[in-house]
């Protein structure tokens, strides 16, 4: 018996390096509502060469002289979320079980027909230590440029239209948790900003469970910017981000197009009363921002001909906010008053943003799933399951698929 199953896996892996070497495009089996796909097959077709320079920064040796090939060991990473597999001696165990699942991951047999499989302390290590917070963030940012490199490829303008949301993740028993009163549960939160047409995560952070979200929401579209600025053209967020900070900056800093929430004590047509000679002047926005232009003549980046464009800029830089986001908002409450059911139609896509929460939560095990206590345990685990919808885009887009890119739904 024994004779057979390694007969079994050294055919298998003869098969698999053939197809590799010489077919791969035409062997790839795409998981989808009309066919699902085991996961380690589906991940036999991501080819992780694009994010190999960012993996080897976290080795001291060349590739191939590690025992467990270091692609092997992203893969099972990613495996092990899509799978949701919460504990490393868990799926240190499957994969000895499963020897299949193991080779099509990338580990190596040996010359008796001996898959060699990791143990669970290898991958625990890799994950909280040698990769760690960081290392997993800057795998993030690398997978991001790639999927809207291949994107751009494909057709598919990745994070041209953007949505931040953030989602409650309940921790009962962590002590970095905080009990919220409008969601009345221990949490933390997450924030995620994502790819409105793709459901794909380019942004990722959490925080505290009573943190307010309108002071992360520049970070979130810098973090975005750093692989989608050249497609981003519009984003959506909702009431806990649209103060004139984020407003201002979303026009100005980023070049923007924001839809967000209107509150109901909000005015319209803002003016600024000056008093002059004895009289009183009620500047418009526009006014106001020239007017607060003008009395930093002395300062270097001053220009006597500057452009509102311009103005704007220098006042946002020097964090004033209210006027440039007032000149905005003045004109998106006039929108707003001409045609509610149009704004609020463009405004209501944001649902997608809390569509991926939701998504990753069901499939990715979101808020189930934390191995272990503490803020870089819950980071590491919002990164990953970032990372593994990441990954099954990139897999579909090196194939040339451009439906459904994101969805781990089918992988089984």
């Amino acid at each position: 018996m024994e004779f057979n199953v390694i007969e079994k896996i050294k055919n298998y892996w003869n098969k698999v390096t053939v197809l590799t070497e010489n077919k791969p495009n035409e062997e790839f089996a795409n998981a989808n509502s009309e066919h699902s796909v085991r996961t380690s097959k589906f991940l036999n077709g991501l080819n992780l060469d694009p994010i190999l320079p960012e993996i080897n920064k976290h080795y001291q040796v060349k590739e191939g002289e590690e025992k467990y090939p270091r692609m092997a060991m992203i893969k099972t990473m990613i495996f092990k979320k899509i799978k949701q597999i919460k504990y490393y001696t868990k799926i240190a165990s499957y994969l000895k079980e499963n020897p299949i699942d193991a080779i099509e991951l990338g580990f190596n047999v040996d010359t008796s027909g001996k898959i060699i499989v990791l143990d669970h302390e290898t991958l625990r290590h890799f994950d909280k230590v040698r990769l760690g917070v960081d290392g997993m963030d800057s795998i993030m940012t690398v997978l991001c440029t790639k999927v809207v490199d291949e994107g751009d490829k494909n057709g598919l303008k990745i994070g041209q239209n953007t949505g931040t949301d953030s989602t409650p993740i309940e921790v009962p028993n962590d002590p970095v948790g905080t009990y919220n009163g409008h969601y009345k549960k221990v949490m933390v939160k997450t924030h995620i900003t994502s790819d409105y047409e793709n459901n794909i995560p380019l942004a990722k952070k959490v925080c505290g469970g009573t943190d307010d979200d309108d002071r992360y929401l520049e970070g979130m579209l810098l973090q975005t910017s750093k692989s989608a600025q050249k497609n981003m053209e519009d984003t959506w967020y909702d009431g806990g981000y649209n103060s004139n900070k984020n407003i201002a900056m979303s026009h100005v800093k980023f070049g923007l197009t924001p839809h967000y929430h209107i509150d109901a004590d909000w005015r319209q047509n803002v003016k600024y009363e000056h008093k002059l000679n004895g009289k009183v002047y009620n500047y418009t926005p526009e006014q106001e921002i020239n007017y607060l232009y003008r009395k930093r003549w002395q300062e270097p980046y001053y220009k006597k001909d500057a452009s509102l464009e311009y103005m704007m800029q220098c006042l946002v830089k020097e964090e004033v906010y209210e006027p440039v986001a007032m000149y905005f908002r003045n004109s998106r409450i006039q929108e707003f008053e001409e045609c509610p059911d149009g704004v609020l139609d463009v405004y209501h896509r944001r649902n997608c943003s809390e569509g991926i929460n939701s998504y990753m939560k069901d499939y990715l095990g979101l808020e189930t799933h934390i191995n272990g206590k503490g803020w870089k345990n819950i980071d590491l685990h919002v990164t990953e399951c970032c990372i593994a919808i990441l990954a099954a885009a990139l897999t579909r887009l090196q194939h040339g698929i451009i439906e459904n890119i994101s969805s781990v739904a089918y992988l089984t």
